[in-house]
């Protein structure tokens, strides 16, 4: 397979988004079309030449990273919301309990703060499964590590002010980004919020306000202060 031109599909990216007009009735295509990205670029992993995972030791279960602040656009977390709302009572309740915790803990704390605190993301069960992997962030994706031991001794050394590299699979982070960066660039082209959120507060406010997605999406007027109600 050719080499990824990441200029290009960050064009790509940006046209197909940008297709969508800030009218009525498009949420649910819009959550498609992103769903369909998650997919090609899955795809893309599989049978790029230079894409061998090989060596990545991340899996199920594997959660040492899941306590960082992670960026997501609001198309991003409606999709999450939606996926959520899906779920039956029980989990669905279990989840907006631990986001409502989660978030009183780490509302306003910087990177630095959020990784001392080493609180986990609320998504993850008591196994260490991701309860949202179908839907998860752009950002969630990119981030791979090629040794478990190295890549906690790294999360760990940021508590104390040490900077350790984590070796990661440099396609699938570039491919990743430049996805984020595509969507969101042709959310803004379309009309529409293609803004970046807090992960944890996002999805906590959408799941308390279900009828606003398309509001929210369609207007930019979701603000900060309301998220931090």
């Amino acid at each position: 397979m050719r080499q990824v031109d990441f200029a290009q599909l960050r064009n790509q990216t940006q046209e197909r988004m940008s297709l969508f007009s800030p009218r009525e009735n498009e949420l649910k295509q819009l959550v498609d079309e992103l769903t369909a990205i998650f997919s090609e670029a899955e795809e893309v992993l599989k049978q790029h030449q230079d894409s061998d995972r090989s060596l990545i030791a991340c899996g199920a279960g594997c959660q040492d990273c899941c306590v960082v602040n992670v960026s997501i656009t609001l198309l991003e977390g409606i999709a999450i919301a939606q996926f959520l709302r899906s779920l039956d009572s029980v989990n669905f309740k279990s989840i907006s309990t631990r986001l409502d915790l989660l978030w009183r803990d780490v509302r306003g704390l910087d990177d630095d703060e959020r990784m001392v605190l080493r609180r986990q993301c609320a998504f993850l069960d008591e196994r260490g499964y991701c309860l949202i992997y179908p839907v998860r962030p752009l950002f969630c994706r990119s981030v791979t590590s090629t040794d478990v031991e190295h890549c906690r001794a790294a999360v760990s050394g940021q508590v104390f002010g040490e900077v350790q590299p984590v070796m990661m699979h440099q396609f699938q982070l570039q491919l990743y980004k430049t996805l984020f960066s595509g969507v969101a660039d042709g959310l803004e082209r379309a009309g529409l919020d293609g803004r970046s959120f807090q992960l944890c507060g996002l999805v906590r406010y959408l799941l308390s306000y279900p009828d606003r997605d398309e509001e929210l999406l369609t207007r930019s007027s979701l603000c900060w202060d309301e998220i931090y109600t």
